[in-house]
């Protein structure tokens, strides 16, 4: 059997938060490359609820050290660090040192931007970094040379404001599939 592993960093958006069946995109997109590749993908789920860029920076490289087969990194960080919100500055630098730590480890980074959130009580404030910060991953992408998957139009899938529905999961995997793809 051929296989293939791909690790996913993240926060509650990589961990399935909220999906109805306790699944989440890697779930679906390691079956979404399956069914396309008739090969067998593994996406090893590494979302966390609740953390920040900087909280990925601590535990990144450990996750990616452990999976040496891996040949593709996936990163969606940046919904958690509009709370404070973490200065642009500090969350680009955060990303840049998780990035390199992909690359060091001999995997290609793929940097997810992050979906437009709606009202919520917990991100009833700064919600214009989720722009600023993917204004940040499109200015990184050129200056580093990765590939970026877009996450737009995953709105009317939002259960919370924040996370998304099973099928927004689903929708999700899709467009991590089709920037995957996209490299052979």
């Amino acid at each position: 059997m051929i296989w293939n592993e791909i690790v996913c960093l993240g926060d509650s958006l990589t961990y399935g938060a909220r999906d109805a069946y306790g699944r989440s995109y890697p779930a679906e997109l390691g079956k979404l490359l399956s069914e396309a590749t008739s090969e067998f993908y593994i996406c090893h789920n590494y979302g966390v609820n609740g953390e920040t860029s900087s909280d990925l920076l601590r535990r990144s490289w450990h996750q990616l050290k452990a999976n040496p087969g891996a040949r593709i990194a996936l990163l969606l960080i940046g919904t958690n660090d509009t709370k404070k919100p973490t200065p642009l500055d500090i969350y680009e630098d955060n990303l840049k040192q998780i990035i390199n730590s992909i690359k060091v480890n001999g995997k290609t980074p793929i940097v997810g931007t992050l979906p437009t959130l709606n009202f919520s009580p917990y991100y009833m404030f700064n919600r214009e970094y989720i722009d600023k910060y993917n204004t940040s991953i499109k200015h990184l992408s050129k200056k580093m040379n990765f590939l970026i998957c877009s996450m737009d139009d995953l709105g009317e899938h939002l259960i919370d404001g924040v996370h998304l529905t099973h099928e927004g999961y689903k929708e999700m995997a899709k467009k991590w599939r089709a920037t995957i793809l996209s490299l052979s």
